[in-house]
């Protein structure tokens, strides 16, 4: 069976997932945070596009699954590298990485293979 997913159907939410703190959500949601889910299991996989306001640091954290991370629009820092649109970099399950946003915003586009989990870097 072939999914079509409309990004003009979807639904936008505060981007949370297990393990993420409530408040931290919160507040990012009212900074202008949001995502849209796509395929949530199609196939094996799960993709989402995900809206970040400017000068927005994400801090160090993990997930559970791989992950491919697809700048669509706007810019950002991501480990210390600049990633432009269609740039994209590759993560491991597991291994920390952080973000922050352009002046300019940021939307980009997770592709997983599994329904993955939040941590936040032990400091």
């Amino acid at each position: 069976m072939t999914g079509i997913y409309r990004f003009d159907a979807m639904d936008w939410h505060a981007p949370t997932a297990p393990g993420t703190d409530p408040e931290a959500a919160a507040e990012s949601a009212r900074r202008g945070a949001r995502r849209g889910f796509l395929a949530q299991g199609d196939s094996g996989f799960y993709a989402q596009i995900v809206d970040i306001p400017p000068d927005f640091e994400a801090p160090p954290h993990s997930h559970d699954h791989a992950e491919v991370f697809v700048v669509l629009e706007g810019s950002c820092t991501f480990d210390g590298d600049p990633l432009k649109p269609y740039d994209m970099a590759v993560v491991a399950a597991d291994q920390v990485y952080g973000f922050t946003s352009g002046s300019d915003g940021l939307r980009f586009l997770i592709v997983r293979t599994g329904r993955a989990s939040f941590a936040t870097a032990q400091a």
